[in-house]
């Protein structure tokens, strides 16, 4: 857990000096939490905001150095966001730790991948999509610190010697689940960097921590998240080039969902774990029980069948013997966070699900092994490059009579895509 850090007016750390030089300044919304808090799953307008705060404009109220990305002239950057509400900066964070690959997503589309010298786990956070669009890059994972450890701690000593300008992260997923203290979480804010994150994958799970006003805070859609990190990050104009490709793709792909008669029946299956290693395969919910959560939006945009309905009890998941896969025979398998079970540990677990599937003398006999749609899902840590890919790829697997058969990950020859790859490259660039 936390490490002895000595007596704290001897520690002057490089954020000591920031504050004191006018690097980074905290807003006095921050430790109070957000004003006017909504019920979870409604957005309050007040949670929403981001502002650019420049002394001087470009002549036509445009922010000066606008197109400059990050570079502020004498002016100040401001955004809000629950739980942790207001934060004014001097200067745009040039580091950063994320948590488990969403906000890392979100800060790649916003031209910031560069800055990541941490994570919470950074195995969660796939890069693979980067690969098909032209002059991206990314951090390698692997060559990233984690800050938790591998029994769900949080290493305070860790994030101390990291000393990012920023925790693009959400505390209370630490509190709740890596063991982080409060009193820990506080002091991480005061001699480290600012929190700034909203934990919105999936609904919160029941004894989840509040902090820092002890209310329960609203749940933030992906392109909500977008803005607000372009805010803090002075990357308005990348935000507004972004959204204008994201957001008319989703709608698209959205108005193109066939009809519930013509819609194929999906099991989302874990793509670990199988009568080998667990007892029995498990089935995911693929429905979101909360609108705005970004886990699993690609199915919820999909507007899938789940051929599952009904088995689950109230819970996100149920698990099934190979009789139980027959009863309910899905007309698609997906295995969730397929990308990432491709090559996890050195073995490929996908390749190994439908080997004991086809193998089987039960499993052989169902409608998706016969007719070969097993399919490799996205990861739920999908900020909007990621979550664009994915909904493609999901998109292909389940209604290929509207939207081209899938070939395959990567596969896709150019007249096959669904959404623009060159003008998304360029707006993450900055060449567009």
């Amino acid at each position: 857990m936390a490490g002895d850090h000595g007596n704290e007016s001897e520690a002057s750390t490089r954020r000591d000096l920031l504050k004191m030089g006018g690097g980074a300044v905290i807003g006095a919304g921050l430790l109070a939490g957000c004003t006017g808090e909504s019920s979870p799953g409604k957005t309050d307008s007040s949670n929403v905001s981001g502002t650019r705060n420049d002394s001087t404009d470009g002549g036509d109220g445009s922010p000066a150095n606008a197109s400059n990305a990050g570079v502020s002239s004498g002016g100040s950057y401001t955004a809000t966001m629950a739980p942790m509400g207001e934060l004014t900066l001097d200067e745009p964070p040039s580091t950063w730790v994320g948590g488990l690959g969403f906000a890392a997503d979100v800060l790649t589309a916003l031209g910031h991948a560069d800055g990541a010298v941490g994570m919470a786990d950074p195995r969660f956070w796939y890069t693979g999509f980067y690969d098909f669009l032209d002059g991206v890059t990314a951090p390698v994972p692997d060559e990233l610190t984690p800050f938790t450890t591998e029994d769900r701690d949080t290493d305070l000593e860790v994030l101390y010697e990291l000393d990012p300008d920023l925790l693009a992260a959400d505390p209370n997923p630490l509190i709740t689940i890596y063991g982080l203290e409060k009193r820990e979480a506080k002091e991480i804010q005061e001699n480290i960097a600012p929190w700034f994150g909203n934990e919105s994958r999936r609904k919160r799970v029941d004894g989840w921590s509040h902090w820092p006003a002890g209310k329960a805070y609203p749940y933030l859609s992906l392109p909500e998240y977008i803005s607000k990190y372009a805010a803090l990050f002075g990357e308005e104009k990348r935000s507004d080039a972004l959204l204008k490709l994201y957001e008319p793709f989703i709608e698209d792909i959205r108005s193109r969902v066939p009809s519930k008669s013509e819609r194929r029946s999906l099991a989302l299956v874990n793509g670990r774990y199988n009568p080998e290693n667990r007892d029995g395969w498990v089935i995911y919910n693929p429905k979101s029980k909360v609108e705005k959560t970004w886990g699993k939006k690609q199915y919820r945009d999909l507007n899938v069948v789940d051929a599952f309905a009904g088995a689950y009890k109230g819970q996100s998941s149920v698990t099934v013997d190979y009789e139980g896969l027959l009863e309910y025979d899905p007309d698609v398998i997906v295995f969730n966070f397929g990308i990432t079970y491709r090559d996890f540990q050195g073995k490929n677990l996908i390749k190994r699900q439908r080997e004991l599937l086809e193998d089987h003398p039960i499993g052989s006999e169902l409608t998706a092994v016969k007719n070969s749609d097993l399919y490799v899902g996205g990861t739920p840590y999908q900020g909007p490059i990621i979550n664009m890919f994915q909904t493609e790829m999901t998109a292909k697997q389940l209604y290929p009579d509207e939207f081209g058969a899938y070939p395959g990950y990567g596969k896709l020859s150019k007249s096959e895509q669904l959404f623009d790859r060159k003008r998304l490259a360029g707006i993450i660039t900055g060449d567009r």
